[in-house]
């Protein structure tokens, strides 16, 4: 989780929200502040209907806290799905927008909202469009949180609230999510010093995700999730430091495209 401040504007700022373009299908991970951007896109496509599928790993504020001025979600015409597991005895739509209601929020948005909410289950697959193969697997993480594989002619997996597993088989299940992936997005919340104090928090190392693509044979991983207390000139040379030990491991920063 990360805010904006003079210090943290390259590789932070903005929380969690990765777009994957997959031909004219778009896949939203996570609606965190970052979801701004995605809606200056939307404001400039003339009007035309959105066509949206969008993965919630967890309902932690600061990965849904974008859904809360996307205005695109109250239109009717668009057709735009959330998926992620449901927690509760609530309907859905309650589960994933209740915090958005007085007295911490204007109005109660579960009465605006026109998406559809669909209920996933881990290690449960299921298919977007003709061929995207969606695969939800249980993240190292508090409060019931989703990690995605996501499979089509590039293959990408989704590990952000993720605390590398110190259980073997766990971890050797792990292995087999990524297992040739060509991108893993990694959380790497803390830096190896402040590590030893934030065990069982439910975040990574870059260290640890370093072994995972190793062991794995990931073609590329993209480190992100950074801490709010780190600085970009911090990451800076934490930057320089992952491109000295191989080039196809890289720093998340706002912003980036990365084409497969």
């Amino acid at each position: 989780m990360s805010f904006f401040s003079r210090d943290n504007v390259k590789y932070g700022g903005n929380t969690s929200c990765v777009k994957i373009q997959i031909g004219r299908r778009t896949i939203i991970l996570d609606c965190g502040s970052g979801l701004m951007q995605f809606l200056n896109e939307y404001n400039s496509q003339n009007g035309e209907p959105l066509c949206l599928d969008i993965l919630l790993s967890h309902l932690h504020i600061d990965h849904i806290i974008g859904l809360s001025v996307f205005a695109p979600l109250w239109d009717k015409n668009n057709d735009i799905r959330i998926y992620t597991k449901s927690r509760d005895n609530r309907p859905l739509s309650s589960q994933i927008f209740g915090i958005f209601k007085p007295p911490y929020f204007p109005v109660d948005l579960t009465k605006f909202n026109c998406a559809e909410t669909i209920s996933i289950k881990d290690d449960a697959p299921f298919i977007l469009g003709d061929d995207i193969k969606i695969t939800p697997f249980t993240s190292n993480h508090h409060d019931d949180t989703t990690a995605f594989r996501i499979d089509a002619e590039k293959s990408v997996v989704y590990l952000l609230d993720y605390e590398t597993e110190k259980n073997p088989v766990r971890y050797d299940e792990l292995t087999r999510y990524c297992e040739n992936a060509d991108v893993v997005i990694y959380d790497s919340t803390y830096l190896p010093k402040d590590y030893a104090n934030k065990q069982n928090w439910g975040h990574s190392v870059y260290g640890d995700g370093i072994a995972l693509a190793e062991k794995a044979n990931c073609k590329h991983m993209i480190f992100c999730h950074f801490a709010p207390k780190y600085s970009d000139a911090t990451l800076d040379g934490l930057s320089d430091t992952i491109d000295g030990i191989n080039k196809k491991y890289f720093i998340a920063f706002d912003g980036m495209e990365l084409f497969l």
